[in-house]
């Protein structure tokens, strides 16, 4: 097996991991929440690209690899710091999309987000409706390929 660095993947990343919640983790949970945060990370990005603020492009890089690291060690954190990730990362994403659109063609970046939202929304769509179902093959790959020893 290759073993990985990232405080992510250990062992004990999900021990002691205590949860304020009595709620067990749903489909239609995990869905709408991914929905809400691209929707403040597109809200964010849509913002900077648009009033070409590119002193973002710094702060949201530098800011969500920070709220990031935070969530890595402080799990139960996460309902705070997943808005402010999506967010930051909006902020830096919004100014590469500026700058890329500066210096390729100008109809590139509206087409990588229509292309990516398509994809996602797809994907949600077809988990949200059962078109695609966790089954236990499934999930023995998904282990597999993300297990660290």
């Amino acid at each position: 097996m290759i073993k990985s660095g990232n405080p992510a993947l250990s062992k004990k990343s999900f021990e002691n991991l205590k949860s304020t919640s009595t709620e067990n983790m749903t489909l239609d949970g995990t869905v709408n929440k991914t929905a809400i945060s691209m929707g403040i990370l597109l809200f964010a990005a849509y913002y900077t690209y648009s009033n070409a603020i590119m002193d973002y492009l710094l702060i949201g890089s530098i800011g969500g690899l920070i709220v990031a690291v935070i969530t890595i060690f402080k799990k139960e954190w996460a309902p705070i710091t997943v808005p402010i990730y999506a967010v930051l990362e909006g902020l830096a994403l919004g100014g590469i999309s500026k700058m890329y659109g500066n210096v390729f063609e100008p109809g590139i970046v509206p087409q990588a987000i229509m292309l990516t939202l398509g994809i996602l929304f797809a994907l949600l769509f077809a988990y949200k409706t059962k078109i695609i179902k966790a089954t236990e093959n499934f999930k023995l790959g998904v282990f597999a390929a993300t297990r660290h020893c």
